[in-house]
C-alpha cells in the first residue's frame, strides 16, 4: 500500500508540473516581447533625440558662421562709428512666426573704430547692452560666456565684442492691424542703448543705430522695404524700360478722363453760378440806363443820349 500511495503521488506529481509549464511559458514570453520593445522604444527615442540635437547645433553653428560674415562686410563699409562709443551693432532675425507673433533675434556687438568723448577709456567688457521695443517683449537667451575681449585693434576690420540672443513676442494688439513686411520690421526693430561707467564714475549712455547692419541674414535679408516715392520711381523705371522695348504702346496723358470728374463737377456748378450773376448784373445795369434814359427823355433834357 506504501508502495503503491508512493506511485500515485508521483504520478499526480507529474502531471501537475506538465501542466503548470505550458501555464508558465504563456505568462513569460509577453513579458519578454514588451520588455525587448521596451528597450527598441528607448533606444529609438535616444537616437531621434541624439539626432535632432546635432542637426539643431549644425543649424546654428552655420547661423553663427553666415551671421559673422554678413555682419562683418555690412560694418566694414563704415569708416567710423556713429556714436562715442565707437561700437556698432549687427541686427538679425533667426525666425518669426507670423500667425503667433514669436521671433528669436540675434544681436552682436562690434567695435569698429576708437571710443571718444564720454565713453573714452571705458573698456568695451564693461559697457552694457538695453533694448527697447515699440511693440515687443524679449528675454535673453542663454549661451554661455560669447564675450570677446580686445584689448587694441589691430586692424580697421571690426572686432566682434559681444553676442546676444533673444526671444521675443509681439504685442497682441499689435497682432490686430494688418501685418505688412514694414510693420513688422518697425516691430521688430529695436533701440540699442550702451551704458558705462567713465573713469570718475559718472554713469554715460549712447544710443546706437540699428539701421547700419539690420537683417544682412536669416528673415527680411533678401527683402527691401521702400518708401512711397521709391516704388513710384521704381514703377516709372519700370514702364520707361518697356517703352523704349516697344512692348507696351505710348499713351498720351491728358486726352481720357480715367476717373469720376469730381472736382471738374464741382468747378463747373461754381463756374454756372458765378457766370448766372454775372448775367444777371449785367442785364439789370442795361435796364436801368434804358429806365434812365426815359425818365431824360420824358423831362426834355438833351442828356438822354449821353453814353452812361
Amino acid at each position: 500500500m506504501v508502495w503503491i500511495s508512493a506511485a500515485l503521488a508521483s504520478l499526480l506529481a507529474s502531471s501537475a508540473m506538465a501542466s503548470i509549464e505550458p501555464i508558465m511559458g504563456g505568462m513569460m514570453q509577453p513579458r519578454a516581447t514588451l520588455l525587448e520593445t521596451r528597450l527598441e522604444d528607448a533606444n529609438d527615442d535616444s537616437l531621434q533625440r541624439r539626432q535632432t540635437t546635432t542637426t539643431a547645433d549644425a543649424n546654428m553653428t552655420q547661423w553663427n558662421t553666415d551671421t559673422s560674415a554678413a555682419c562683418m562686410s555690412a560694418l566694414s563699409q563704415l569708416g567710423a562709428a556713429s556714436n562715442p562709443s565707437g561700437t556698432a551693432v549687427c541686427y538679425n532675425l533667426f525666425s518669426l512666426d507670423t500667425n503667433a507673433g514669436t521671433f528669436m533675434a540675434d544681436l552682436r556687438l562690434f567695435q569698429v573704430s576708437t571710443p571718444f568723448g564720454d565713453f573714452e577709456g571705458i573698456p568695451p567688457e564693461d559697457i552694457s547692452v538695453g533694448l527697447q521695443y515699440k511693440g515687443a517683449s524679449v528675454s535673453p537667451v542663454d549661451q554661455g560666456n560669447q564675450t570677446q575681449k580686445t584689448t587694441k585693434r589691430q586692424t580697421s576690420a571690426p572686432t566682434l565684442l559681444q553676442t546676444y540672443m533673444f526671444v521675443g513676442q509681439i504685442d497682441k494688439d499689435q497682432m490686430a492691424q494688418p501685418m505688412t513686411m514694414g510693420v513688422l520690421e518697425a516691430l521688430v526693430m529695436p533701440t540699442v542703448t550702451l551704458t558705462g561707467k567713465n573713469a570718475v564714475g559718472q554713469s554715460v549712455s549712447t544710443n546706437v543705430s540699428s539701421n547700419e547692419a539690420a537683417f544682412v541674414n536669416g528673415i527680411f535679408s533678401n527683402e527691401v522695404v521702400m518708401s512711397d516715392f521709391s516704388l513710384a520711381s521704381l514703377a516709372v523705371d519700370n514702364i520707361t524700360a518697356q517703352l523704349r522695348e516697344g512692348s507696351v504702346a505710348f499713351v498720351l496723358p491728358g486726352v481720357n478722363i480715367l476717373i469720376f470728374p469730381v472736382g471738374l463737377v464741382i468747378t463747373s456748378i461754381w463756374l454756372v453760378i458765378g457766370v448766372g450773376f454775372y448775367a444777371f448784373g449785367t442785364y439789370e445795369r442795361y435796364n436801368y440806363r434804358d429806365m434812365y434814359r426815359r425818365m431824360k427823355a420824358r423831362e426834355g433834357k438833351a442828356s438822354y443820349g449821353a453814353r452812361i
